[in-house]
């Protein structure tokens, strides 16, 4: 009876120990899943860099005085 109940005992315990193992190695594999499945946006760019022309070249400009 003795005997049955250690081996039973042993049992749970490594079952127990398995059941650890795997969460342990699936919790990080699925959240890098997931992570990688949310980041397919494209990257929007923090600032854009804005050059104004001198005014003299805005005068000359093909666009502001209608000429091609």
């Amino acid at each position: 009876m003795k005997k049955d109940a250690i081996s039973a005992g042993l049992f749970i315990a490594i079952g127990f120990l398995c059941v650890a193992i795997v969460i342990a190695v699936l919790i990080p594999l699925v959240r890098d899943v997931i992570d990688d499945a949310d980041n397919n946006r494209p990257d929007v760019p923090a600032a854009s860099l804005y050059m104004p022309l001198p005014h003299t070249d805005l005068l000359a400009n093909s666009v502001t005085t209608g000429e091609v």
